[in-house]
């Protein structure tokens, strides 16, 4: 019973991750993406700056 409820645990989280990143092909304009920063705010950024965004928690789309 333990494996499965870590079973349904996982499949949920990455479920969860799928769709946070499902927007990543959205651009905002030429060289730019949207992010959702701190899950409050949507930011159009340069896509140099973005991965800097996700390492902290940010992801991509609107929120």
């Amino acid at each position: 019973m333990k494996v499965l409820t870590v079973l349904v645990l996982v499949f949920a989280v990455s479920a969860c991750a799928q769709m946070r990143h499902r927007h990543m092909v959205e651009k905002a304009g030429g060289d730019t993406v949207f992010v959702c920063h701190k899950g409050k705010k949507t930011l159009e950024i340069p896509r140099e700056a973005a991965d800097a965004h996700i390492a902290h928690g940010d992801w991509y789309g609107r929120c």
